[in-house]
């Protein structure tokens, strides 16, 4: 690999999957602005890897940006330009190094030695800088805070009588009641499993407000891997705000930050876990017993796929999945296949008929390829994580619920940059996002989620 690519898989994701990713137009904007350099790199990876090879590092440069741009945000546009200073050098450095190992004779090798020199001086001037920076700082806060116990000291009195107002206000009291009535915040559902005994596991629910007294559908959100219920919950309450308005929204966390599927840090039973749910909360008087939706994304979408091969709950009406169609273990080739004890996906599954599915895949996605064949990065049992074809896929879905026509070739209709294949009336449906990757899930607008939940 060569050095942009060595400096660029050093950062660690910014984002979960869920949230937005610039384009590969932005990035190679931000790239030819601001590190023109690591263009000419870029076509060498090109050249020398191909395009799954570029497509990766552009995905890092993508990171890079989103890192940049979060820094300039919150620490100012100083500080992000020192950043891409380091960055730079970083590159330069990588570069340096392998000439010297390329050069032939002494006299060459002596003067880019001098030039590493150079860089690394200049690498330990900027942390010099930095730490007088930083201890600046401190002595600043230092003094605001013995500013603010000055203030408390001299106004202690009045501290304790505002303290006793807020604990005993009356009108505070009434609307935490009615915020817990908006609300049933977090619940638990305890299992054990290898891992873990009596293990509470953690799901938290959001009622909206309605005056009508009837019951409402129930939506299940499913995180990715390496993300959690809680940051998914706000992600969907500020993306979806009208989905958020007419459903009960519920976020279980999975274990260790994943979900069992095949090669996973979690080895629980969470198809369990969320039936567990689905049963708990059908029983309450303000849910709609039979309209259940289950949506998930990267990971929490395969669990979906699992959940719609395995269930024989009656409660589940809709499965979405966002950029994870079936694996290779899930469909072989012939039958739908459950995960089994030990995850080894040997017995043949005959899912419920007459669901309702929706599958997002992203055209460029370099995690799971569109095309199906093995993923480059994610593990399982002897090698990478196989993926069935996008749509072939949804097509295998439509199939089991009751299609008896070909495959589509060609989408039923085109909206921007998605293509819908859409079966049996809009019932199994899959949108084809081009030029997105493992974000493709941002192409999902809460108009469209709307139209296929209400099946409009």
């Amino acid at each position: 690999m060569i050095p942009f690519v060595v400096v660029l898989s050093a950062f660690g994701s910014l984002l979960h999957a869920e949230e937005e990713r610039p384009t590969v137009e932005h990035v190679l904007d931000f790239l030819k602005e601001k590190m023109p350099e690591s263009l000419d790199l870029l076509e060498r990876v090109k050249e020398e890897e191909g395009e799954e090879g570029y497509a990766e590092v552009v995905e890092s440069a993508a990171d890079l940006l989103m890192e940049y741009l979060q820094i300039k945000r919150e620490e100012g546009a100083e500080a992000a330009e020192n950043f891409l200073d380091e960055e730079r050098t970083g590159v330069h450095m990588e570069s340096l190094v392998e000439a010297w190992h390329e050069a032939d004779d002494e006299a060459g090798k002596r003067e880019i030695r001098k030039e590493i020199g150079k860089l690394i001086g200049a690498q330990i001037d900027r942390e010099i800088e930095r730490g007088h920076r930083e201890l600046k700082k401190l002595k600043e806060e230092v003094e605001e805070i013995g500013e603010e116990l000055a203030e408390m000291k001299e106004s202690r009195e009045e501290i304790i009588a505002e303290e006793l107002r807020e604990i005993l206000s009356a009108e505070k009291e009434r609307e935490e009641e009615e915020q817990e009535e908006e609300s049933d915040g977090e619940n638990a559902i305890k299992q054990s499993w290898s891992q873990e005994k009596n293990y509470a596991r953690p799901y938290w629910v959001n009622i909206p407000e309605h005056d009508n007294g009837e019951a409402l559908s129930v939506i299940i959100f499913l995180h990715g891997n390496g993300g959690n219920a809680r940051g998914l919950q706000r992600m969907v309450l500020n993306r979806y705000p009208k989905v958020a308005s007419q459903f009960i929204t519920v976020f279980p966390e999975g274990y260790r930050e994943s979900w069992n599927i095949v090669s996973e840090r979690s080895k629980a039973d969470d198809r369990a876990f969320v039936e567990a749910i689905i049963r708990e909360l059908a029983e309450r008087d303000d849910v709609k017993k039979n309209d259940f939706t289950i949506m998930g994304i990267s990971n929490g979408a395969a669990l979906v796929n699992q959940i719609a091969i395995e269930t024989k709950l009656p409660n589940i009406k809709n499965y979405i999945s966002a950029v994870s169609p079936l694996n290779g273990f899930q469909y072989d080739g012939k039958n739908f296949k459950s995960r089994g004890e030990e995850n080894d996906y040997e017995d043949v599954a005959r899912p419920l008929a007459g669901k309702r599915l929706l599958n997002i895949s992203g055209t460029n996605d370099p995690l799971v390829p569109y095309r199906g064949g093995p993923s480059k990065a994610i593990p399982a049992k002897g090698g990478k994580l196989p993926f069935v074809d996008a749509e072939e896929s949804i097509f295998l879905w439509a199939s089991q619920m009751g299609y008896g026509g070909k495959k589509l070739s060609k989408p039923s209709k085109v909206n921007g940059k998605i293509d819908i294949f859409s079966y049996l009336d809009g019932d199994v449906v899959h949108f084809k996002v081009n030029e997105h990757g493992h974000n493709a899930t941002q192409a999902l607008s809460q108009e469209l989620l709307l139209e296929f939940l209400k099946g409009e």
